[in-house]
């Protein structure tokens, strides 16, 4: 009894607080800039506003449809589970993808099978959180992709140029 209250509680908060917050973001926004006070370097001299040529445009990115991570444009693959990487729209809208946990390649979320092995998926987040299935990694090696020759990290498991799995160098 005790902990359906607590649960109701927690979900009436995880509901209203969301709505508050866009609402708060709706009434700064809504303010004119003269209704605005005046930005103050550290000097006490105020700042003049940037103009919108001025502010930064958010840098291009691609993100991997499986564990949903963003990557700079110039992967095409990614390095955590080998998907191609999506260009265009932030991953955070779709759902999270399924991997296998043989060969730790990503699929998208609507796959049951692994073309390679055969083996049956799993949702990426219950596989991150199976941590102890993993092979321990040395965090002083090094890895090298057998098909283009580029080195990367030890975390990495593919070529984020050809998605090709990466092998350890001695």
């Amino acid at each position: 009894m005790t902990w359906s209250v607590a649960a109701l509680v927690v979900l009436a908060v995880a509901l209203v607080a969301p709505r508050r917050l866009r609402q708060g973001r709706q009434g700064r926004s809504a303010k004119s800039p003269s209704e605005r006070a005046p930005a103050v370097h550290g000097d006490g001299a105020p700042s003049r506003a940037l103009q919108p040529e001025e502010r930064q445009q958010p840098s291009p990115s691609k993100s991997c449809p499986v564990c949903l991570f963003e990557y700079p444009t110039g992967n095409r693959f990614c390095v955590r589970d080998g998907a191609e990487l999506m260009e265009g729209h932030s991953a955070m809208s779709s759902a999270q993808g399924m991997i296998c946990p043989t060969c730790r390649r990503g699929y998208p979320f609507d796959s049951s099978y692994c073309p390679e092995d055969a083996d049956e998926l799993v949702p990426y987040g219950l596989y991150g959180a199976a941590s102890s299935t993993r092979p321990l990694v040395r965090l002083d090696a090094h890895k090298i992709c057998p098909e283009c020759g580029i080195r990367h990290a030890s975390a990495h498991l593919f070529c984020g140029e050809d998605g090709t799995e990466l092998v350890v160098v001695n």
